[in-house]
């Protein structure tokens, strides 16, 4: 049996096309409003506060992500969220006295010699801005975590919407070779 090109292909492909739409707008509304409350953000801390001296300089610091995007065999992207290293957080502090500290530095001193440089950044990035940081920071936070997911659900619908409009035109041009139509040429009564 042929396929043929029924109504509910075309509704389908239609609502794939709406459904972009709307997760386009919904995402431009999440971008703009964590761009407002980083603003208001700045203004809170003041004009220095939030600036390109927070950001980590390349190859001085190692940067953890806080989630990872997964690519499957079909091209379908999925965002998967990274549990924090235990190391970079909070540690209990050993009992000892002095002679403990020192030994401890002195281990140190000879361990950082050995190891590169690099020093590895706290796992959320607001810790860059103290232990409180504002409520403004902390919500354009969460609107670019969530824009960060909406953009992997665009991605996977527009190719959803690029196969079914694919398998449409083959259906299409399968239905125009039947009927020995060409595709420039119009009906006219």
């Amino acid at each position: 049996m042929n396929p043929v090109v029924t109504d509910e292909n075309v509704f389908e492909v239609l609502d794939k096309i709406s459904d972009y739409e709307q997760l386009l707008k919904e995402l431009c509304t999440i971008i703009q409003d964590g761009h407002i409350l980083l603003s208001r953000a700045q203004y809170d801390l003041g004009y220095s506060a939030i600036n390109s001296t927070y950001l980590p300089e390349p190859g001085v610091h190692e940067i953890t992500p806080t989630s990872l995007l997964d690519v499957s065999e079909n091209d379908r992207f999925s965002l998967h969220s990274v549990k924090p290293d235990p190391k970079s957080g909070v540690r209990k502090r050993k009992k000892g006295g002095c002679e403990d500290k020192k030994k401890s530095g002195d281990e140190k001193s000879e361990e950082e010699k050995k190891k590169p440089s690099k020093t590895k950044l706290a796992e959320d990035p607001l810790n860059w801005f103290g232990l409180m940081a504002p409520t403004s920071l902390i919500q354009a936070q969460t609107r670019f975590k969530s824009a960060i997911e909406r953009i992997v659900e665009i991605s996977n619908l527009k190719q959803e919407l690029q196969e079914s409009l694919s398998d449409f035109e083959t259906l299409t041009k399968d239905l125009q070779k039947k009927c020995d139509v060409k595709p420039d040429e119009t009906n006219e009564d």
